[in-house]
């Protein structure tokens, strides 16, 4: 039981963590931009937005 503060903060941790990733790939495909800015002067815009282009 002396170690349950640190299972309990890694829990925590990794609970943002994953909500981070969760929330990046849905973001990605509903076609949102990762970057926050234009896709006008980004050379990975291709990338970006490559299902929108399939479509």
């Amino acid at each position: 039981m002396s170690n349950l503060p640190t299972v309990i903060g890694t829990l925590i941790i990794a609970a943002i963590f994953f909500s981070i990733v969760f929330s990046g790939i849905r973001n990605l495909r509903r076609g949102k931009s990762g970057c926050g800015s234009g896709c006008g002067a980004c050379p990975n815009a291709e990338n970006c937005h490559f299902h929108q282009q399939q479509h």
